[in-house]
């Protein structure tokens, strides 16, 4: 979008702004600025009239003229041939500059040439778009300024133009009127706004009937008895300045004109070239756009009446039905119209017009109505004017809950009353706020979240405002990964999946001797009425169950809930010893404090080869076989109830030791039901004991010998001799 600061200026009472602090508010409100320059680099030019023009005697080329201007009589020759006596011109006098160039008196063929006429585009303006006689010596009306005006400012010259990026979701503020209006509410100026709808009138009704079709919406009024008029050159020069062609009738100047005021994609027909029935649908075949181009389309959304076609929906109008020069009865249109098919229509005709880029975004109908009115108030003064048909009124605001809560969090700052003049300012751009809600303006679409309010608060703020402040930066914590199965796994081990619910029948099996068991209140069947007590419950069935599938060599795991959601983990294997299972668990616990103490008293369990495992005296789990009266797979199990398990383990670190280890072999009798773990458990307590290994068991009558073989350092193996060996 580009933006002309002297046409700016003219929606702001009492106050132009200068170019910098347009720029930098342009900045704080979210337009970034690209660039901006100023139009053309050029002073000393003077209005004149031409008193008289004769040739040059020594040229056959030169033509000399008087030029009455505010300071008196100049002689300008030129080779030009269209001046005429009378004219009202543009030159550039003895002192006049342009782009640091400075224009003198000199002698061409014998007189002396006091300047140089100027001409459209001498002073930075494209002729084409003014003037379609060619590039000549620039003509004004008598009308267009005095003598003693300055010709700079009279032609814009003088005039910055600013280039803005817009976001997606700001398609409204691709319009002097909207841009304009956050201006005026950022540095508190009124608002100037002359094309209000208060002033329209209607003075006859239109016998034209439309309906939307497949558009959202589609609008139109008519003018007829239109005057032989044409926009001002204020507008001409405003649109020559945006590159866009001025040399059209007057109904499309203005069409022009509403795209870059207010936004809103218009078009306008011939009443005599069209039916009266109007509507919208897709169409496909042959149609002749405007330049007497012919070309084919598919699926485009037209705007249609009873012959067929008129226009491409906010893309390009039709020959057939085109406004021209001298038509008296015009029909103006602006639709709400689907963007993904007005890209698809300039897609198919492979040009993209102003219209159709600006339309293949989101027009809202405030949008619409504003550049309806904008139209109505400027042709009725030529003409008389129709009734909207098929008018559209402007929704209401869309409702957003207050929360002053999310301000807090988002700026950061307790005392909210910083942000009064920003909601002040956004209340001058139609935005209604009270304690309970928001009111957002249908034209800001965009604005559908409170965060999006908060950001509409701050934009008006300053984010300048915000003092920075030191992030509290701390370390990211590390969760470490949960590697447990494949700990398991590669341990030989292969993880099942299991019900937590089981029958009361089997949850009979308690090895942790729990007081309670949980049982459902509801449940689906008889099999899944109780929480299992053990995990081995589940563990035996799917091992019966693999062993009559012939499968025998199993080494299973598996994670688990039992009782009152305390989480365990199970081992089972058919071709590991008690030995080895007993190894995998420790590995896997990764703890050294683990006593294991025979488990003679329960009547599920094996007697002869399992064993309660305690840790700081506290019963964590069990290992060894399920009672063979109960069991027929011969299978060993270690469960241990993970929730109880401290797996926080000391670390010491002592001196490497290069002396070779000891040993001594201690023998014990004991009576035949006794159990070696008594001793065992005195020996760990000595330091420097690397290993405790079972060598040898004698039986004799009513006793037992049963030899131990320890390993260790010199320190440990003389206080176990001294201690045992008496």
């Amino acid at each position: 979008m580009i933006l002309s600061l002297n046409y700016l200026n003219k929606f702001f009472a009492n106050r132009n702004l200068e170019v910098e602090e347009t720029v930098k508010a342009l900045n704080k409100l979210g337009f970034e600025v690209e660039e901006y320059k100023k139009f053309a680099n050029i002073s000393g030019l003077k209005f004149g009239y031409i008193k008289s023009i004769e040739a040059n005697p020594n040229s056959d080329r030169l033509t000399v003229a008087q030029v009455e201007h505010a300071d008196g009589i100049a002689t300008v020759q030129t080779t030009d041939t269209v001046l005429k006596i009378g004219d009202f011109v543009v030159f550039f006098a003895v002192g006049a500059t342009k782009d640091g160039f400075t224009f003198e008196s000199k002698k061409l063929k014998g007189i002396e040439s006091q300047g140089m006429f100027a001409a459209w585009n001498e002073i930075g303006y494209d002729h084409s778009l003014i003037d379609n006689n060619g590039d000549h010596i620039l003509r004004l009306p008598h009308d267009f300024a005095n003598l003693s005006d300055d010709p700079v400012q009279k032609l814009g010259l003088d005039d910055y133009l600013i280039e803005i990026s817009l976001t997606a979701n700001r398609n409204d503020a691709n319009s002097y009127y909207f841009v304009a209006r956050e201006l005026a509410a950022y540095f508190d100026l009124e608002f100037v706004y002359p094309f209000s709808a208060e002033q329209l009138r209607n003075d006859f009704v239109s016998d034209i009937q439309a309906s939307n079709g497949i558009a959202e919406s589609l609008t139109f009024f008519e003018a007829k008895n239109l005057e032989n008029v044409n926009i001002s050159w204020e507008d001409k020069l405003l649109l020559a300045r945006h590159g866009i062609n001025s040399n059209f009738a007057y109904p499309i100047n203005l069409t022009n004109l509403c795209l870059l005021i207010t936004g809103a994609p218009a078009h306008v027909y011939s009443k005599n070239k069209i039916t009266n029935q109007i509507t919208t649908q897709l169409y496909s075949g042959s149609v002749e756009i405007l330049g007497n181009k012919e070309v084919q389309v598919d699926q485009v959304l037209a705007i249609i009446d009873s012959n067929g076609p008129i226009s491409i929906a906010s893309v390009m109008g039709l020959e057939k039905s085109k406004a021209s020069e001298g038509d008296q009865d015009v029909v103006f249109e602006i639709g709400i119209f689907d963007s993904q098919l007005v890209r698809h229509g300039a897609k198919e005709i492979k040009i993209h017009s102003n219209s159709a880029n600006q339309a293949s975004r989101k027009i809202t109908q405030e949008v619409a109505n504003l550049g309806l009115h904008f139209l109505k108030s400027l042709i009725q003064n030529h003409s008389q004017v129709s009734q909207f048909i098929n008018y559209q009124a402007t929704p209401a605001k869309r409702e957003i809950a207050q929360n002053d809560y999310k301000i807090g969090l988002y700026s950061g700052l307790n005392n909210l009353e910083v942000f009064d003049g920003a909601i002040a300012q956004l209340s001058k751009l139609g935005f209604e706020f009270d304690k309970q809600r928001i009111l957002v303006p249908n034209y800001r679409y965009d604005v559908v979240l409170f965060e999006d309010i908060i950001e509409e608060i701050f934009r008006f703020y300053s984010y300048d405002n915000f003092q920075p402040t030191q992030p509290d930066i701390k370390p990211l914590k590390t969760v470490k990964r949960n590697i447990d199965k494949d700990l398991l796994m590669s341990a030989g081990y292969n993880e099942i999946r299991t019900f937590s619910l089981v029958s009361k029948d089997k949850n009979t099996f308690n090895p942790f001797n729990f007081a309670n068991s949980v049982e459902l209140l509801t449940f689906v069947s008889k099999e899944r009425e109780v929480v299992r007590n053990s995990l081995a419950i589940s563990m035996q069935e799917v091992i019966e169950y693999n062993q009559k599938r012939k499968i025998t060599n199993l080494n299973l795991f598996e994670f688990g809930m039992i009782n009152d959601g305390l989480k365990a983990v199970i081992l089972a294997s058919t071709t590991n010893d008690f030995v080895q299972i007993q190894q995998d668990l420790v590995n896997f616990l990764k703890v050294n404090n683990l006593k294991f103490v025979p488990l003679k008293d329960n009547a599920l369990i094996h007697p002869n080869v399992s064993a309660l495992i305690y840790q700081d005296e506290q019963l964590i789990g069990w290992i060894g076989k399920i009672h063979p009266q109960l069991d027929t797979t011969n299978a060993f199990y270690a469960e241990v109830i993970l929730d109880r398990v401290n797996s926080v383990t000391t670390i010491e670190h002592k001196e490497q030791e290069y002396q070779p280890l000891k040993s001594i072999d201690l023998t014990f009798t004991l009576a035949k039901r006794d159990y070696i773990e008594k001793y065992i458990s005195v020996i760990e307590q000595v330091c420097g004991v690397y290993s405790i290994k079972l060598v040898d068991t004698y039986y004799k009558d009513e006793n037992k010998n049963v030899t131990l073989r320890i390993l260790g350092d010199d320190q440990a193996i003389a206080q176990l001799n001294e201690q045992f060996n008496k």
